[in-house]
Formats: C-alpha cells, sequence, structure tokens
C-alpha cells in the first residue's frame, strides 16, 4: 500500500485556445499521473498526456458538472495514492473558480498543494477582440466583476462605485444584463460609454460586437448572444476596430458548424480537439461501445503458443517453425485488445519477435508504435482489400500461418482472400464491438460524421423507427470510407461525401472541403 503522497497541481489553462497554456503547465501535463479536468473543453490539450496518465472528466459546467465535493475528494484520493495530480481550470484557477476550495481541502489534509497561474479571460478575451484593458491615453485603470450575483449578500457588486471605474470588464453577465445596465446607468455612466461584448473569446467561434453602454442590450439580443460572454465598459472599447487583429472566420472552415462525433468515447477526444480547431462545435453522441470479450480462450491460447514456443528452446527444436508468419491487426481497438490478453498472459512484445505484424493503417500502426512495434506491412489502401493488394505485392502468402485478432463483427474479406490465396488462417474476435441499441434521439447538428458501419447502425438505432432521410434531412453526413458509406446507403441513411483517405485526417480533410 503507498504510503508516500502526491502533489495537486492546479493549473490554469488560459481562456480557451490551447496554446495560452504557461510552459509550467504544459510540462506539468505532460508529467502528470493522473488529470481531473473537463474532457471536452480540454480535448486538445490531453493530447499531451502520457499514454498512462489517468483521465478523470469532472465537467465544467452545466449538467455534467461534477458536485465539488467530489471533485475534492478524488483530488484527496488520487494524491493519496502517491500520484502526481494536475487539476486543469480554465482561465486562470483564482479567477471565479472552486479552487480555492480545493486548496484549502488539501491543506487540511495535509497533501503538498500548488498553484499554477493561467491567463484570465478578462484579460485575454478583450485582448483577442482588439481592447485593451488600459491604455495610455484613455484609461489606466480597470476594474474585473463578475455578472452573477452571489447568494451572500456581503459580497455583492458595489455597482455605484463599478460605475466610476475608467475601464470595467463584466464576467458571466448574461443572465443579468439589463439589471446591470441599468445599475450602471443609475449610478452615472454615461449613456453613450462605449462598450463590447465578446462570446467565446479567443476560441475560433469569437463574436464580438460594438455598441454603448444605453443600446447594449438590444445589440446583445440581436446578434443572439450566449455564454460565456464577457462584456467590457469604457473608452478602450471603442478602440476595437482600430485595433483588431483576430479574424477567426477566415482560418476556421467549419466555424460554427455542430458536428456530431458517433465514435465510441475513449477514441472521439482527438477528433473533437481537431474538429474544434477548425471552428466547429463538436457533439460527442457514441453510437457504439467497446467491450472485451466473454470467452477469450481461443485467443489466450494462440497467445500462450507463440510464447511457449518463443520461450521454450526444445520446442524450437521439436518444431523449429514459429505457430505463426503473421500477426494481423486491423484497428487500434484490435491492438489494445490484443496486448491485453498479451499481458494477462504475463507476455510482452518479445514474445512476437518471430512474427511480422500488419496493421491495416496508420492509426493501428500508431497504437502498435505505443508498445515498440514497427509493423511490417501498412497498405496504402485501409481496407481488408488494400491489405490483400499489399500482401499480393509483397509476394505469394501460400503455406503461411496467419494470426488475425479483429472485432467480433468485422468483415470475412481478409480471412477468406487470405485463405483463397494458399493461407493457412486463425480469425479470433479480440473484442466486441456492440452498436447501440435503445439510444436517445441524436441531437440536431449541421454535419454528421460516421467512421465504421456500426456507427452508422447505432444511429439508425437511436431513431426509434423514424426515417433517417428525415432526421438528416437539415445535416450532412460524411463517412470514413466506402464500406461504411455502403452500409449507410443500405440503411437508408443519405451520405453527402466519403473521405478520399480512409483515416481521421482523410475525413478533416474532407470536411474543410464542405460549402456551409
Amino acid at each position: 500500500m503507498t504510503t508516500k503522497k502526491g502533489t495537486i497541481y492546479l493549473v490554469g489553462t488560459g481562456p480557451g485556445e490551447t496554446s495560452l497554456i504557461t510552459v509550467k503547465g504544459l510540462a506539468l501535463v505532460r508529467e502528470a499521473d493522473a488529470i481531473v479536468g473537463d474532457a471536452l473543453n480540454h480535448a486538445k490539450l490531453l493530447q499531451e498526456a502520457r499514454p498512462k496518465s489517468e483521465i478523470h472528466d469532472v465537467g465544467c459546467r452545466g449538467s455534467n458538472k461534477t458536485p465539488q465535493a467530489k471533485v475534492n475528494q478524488l483530488l484527496l484520493d488520487l494524491a493519496r495514492q502517491g500520484k502526481t495530480v494536475v487539476r486543469l481550470w480554465p482561465g486562470d484557477p483564482f479567477v471565479y473558480s472552486r479552487a480555492t476550495q480545493e486548496i484549502a481541502a488539501a491543506r487540511r489534509a495535509g497533501i503538498s498543494v500548488e498553484l499554477v497561474p493561467g491567463v484570465t479571460s478578462a484579460i485575454a478575451a478583450p485582448a483577442y477582440a482588439g481592447v485593451p484593458v488600459t491604455d495610455w491615453e484613455h484609461a489606466t485603470s480597470f476594474a474585473v466583476v463578475t455578472g452573477y450575483e452571489s447568494k451572500n449578500p456581503a459580497v455583492r457588486p458595489n455597482w455605484t462605485a463599478l460605475a466610476g471605474m475608467e475601464t470595467l470588464v463584466i464576467m458571466m453577465p448574461m443572465d443579468d444584463l439589463p439589471n446591470i445596465v441599468s445599475k450602471l446607468l443609475a449610478a452615472g455612466r454615461a449613456a453613450d460609454t462605449p462598450s463590447l461584448a465578446v462570446q467565446q473569446g479567443a476560441m475560433p467561434q469569437q463574436k464580438q460586437v460594438s455598441a454603448t453602454l444605453e443600446t447594449l442590450v438590444e445589440t446583445v439580443k440581436a446578434h443572439q448572444f450566449e455564454r460565456p460572454a464577457i462584456v467590457v465598459v469604457g473608452q478602450v472599447a471603442g478602440l476595437a476596430e482600430e485595433l483588431a487583429w483576430f479574424n477567426p472566420g477566415d482560418d476556421y472552415p467549419l466555424l460554427g458548424q455542430r458536428t456530431l462525433v458517433t465514435r465510441p468515447v475513449h477514441q472521439a477526444a482527438d477528433f473533437m480537439a481537431a474538429l474544434r480547431s477548425l471552428g466547429a462545435e463538436p457533439i460527442s453522441f457514441p453510437t457504439i461501445e467497446i467491450r472485451p470479450m466473454e470467452d477469450t480462450r481461443p485467443l489466450d491460447e494462440a497467445i500462450r503458443r507463440i510464447g511457449d514456443w518463443e520461450s521454450n528452446p526444445k520446442s524450437k527444436i521439436q518444431n523449429p517453425k514459429s505457430p505463426y508468419d503473421w500477426l494481423v491487426l486491423t484497428s487500434a481497438n484490435g491492438v489494445t485488445a490484443f496486448w491485453e490478453r498479451l499481458q494477462s498472459a504475463g507476455l510482452d512484445s518479445r514474445c512476437l519477435a518471430s512474427l511480422k505484424i500488419a496493421a491495416i493503417g496508420p492509426a493501428t500502426a500508431a497504437v502498435l508504435n505505443r508498445h515498440s512495434i514497427t509493423p511490417d506491412l501498412v497498405p496504402q489502401v485501409y481496407t481488408a482489400e488494400g491489405v490483400l493488394e499489399a500482401f499480393d505485392q509483397a509476394g505469394s502468402v501460400a503455406g503461411h500461418r496467419f494470426l488475425l485478432a479483429r472485432a467480433d463483427i468485422a468483415r470475412k474479406t481478409l480471412a477468406q482472400g487470405l485463405v483463397e490465396r494458399g493461407a493457412l488462417v486463425d480469425e479470433f474476435p479480440a473484442y466486441r464491438t456492440v452498436p447501440v441499441q435503445d439510444g436517445p434521439p441524436p441531437p440536431p447538428a449541421d454535419i454528421v460524421t460516421f467512421t465504421s458501419s456500426s456507427t452508422v447502425q447505432g444511429y439508425v438505432n437511436c431513431l426509434a423507427g423514424r426515417s433517417p432521410a428525415e432526421a438528416l434531412k437539415d445535416s450532412r453526413v460524411v463517412c470514413i470510407g466506402p464500406i461504411t458509406a455502403a452500409t449507410a446507403k443500405e440503411l437508408g441513411v443519405p451520405v453527402n461525401a466519403v473521405a478520399q483517405k480512409y483515416t481521421i485526417d482523410g475525413m478533416l480533410n474532407t470536411l474543410k472541403e464542405l460549402k456551409h
């Protein structure tokens, strides 16, 4: 049992743009044993984490937010296990957050805790809108206040005093903006004071409008502003047009497009982060689940034979040929499942030294690389047909022994094709792909993405008998490849585009070319 206590680091991640995290904050993310934060909003940043780092999603706002008491306890439990724990906070941990409660809890428990400040959106969001909070010609001071009214009357804003500030930055103003503006005007702030509202500041989806204090409410309403947003009141707000430097619409081809991601949750983070970097609003809606096989004995036996032959010199004398010539893995999930069975047998990558290994595509190869394996064959076309063609180009496979570790519902094309070419094939399911059966109805989206035939089936299962064409009449459907597209058409799902390269990067390139 671990007796050494770990350390909790509360790291400010900045206002939303991942690259605005501090150097120290990024180093801690890369070193952490466990990371606690909002998996969706920090998806891109979490790509920097170590493969073995634990990711604990506690949400950030709304219905997905974990109660603060549970977050406090989670941090303490992880640290008591001797782990280096990084708690991610948007913006700065000491600007309108509950980080103070987490530090206090750690201090009471005698656990080492450290704060790593971050760039606060109170300054960054106006900056990205071309508004400095101070300027030698217009304002030498500024104040930051929350528009959210505390339940404690002793800490509510003094709007009379704040009305006299040269620059006033109001965070979380949307729920009570008419009342806030009325109080500032009643306190003597001039009706023609330049004002600015910024929504999703420093993000590809940034939206901003200029107004006077008197016209601010109707202007924000007319432009349908939503949370999160910030309001700046003061002469500096009038500099927005002159100092504008950030043009989010120019470099974000999917700006504002709600994009449904049907991949399993554990595989969606990278894709969603990439979509967000293109300006899209990714929505996680997994339509399949990846589950372990209930009966692993066939694959376990195959792995045992490989291990026995590799480790037993006598077996090599009696049978100088390895049980298999090739191990073929056709998905990242297949690699993960195979290595779980390998480790459960007390083996590791060394027992595969006598085998050649084929990976169906770069994603599968990347997971193999994490296990220090460089595949011997990766086809140019990432389908079963592509694998067969690659073997044809490499030479005859007649008489070669193949071990295929695949999904339980995988097509039989690859195994049959190898057998037709004279190979000896053992094909064992390594994991189960289970389409969702009675899930909630899919949320509306501008774009719907499918990364496998099973994701299409799971999506249709969630329609409760509704026609796919009707459900998707206002959406554009993009499939990762022709096999997925063929399944979609069989199920009545309209397809607007198919990636030319059957990878997530290929899908992203196809999405960039879609017209709004």
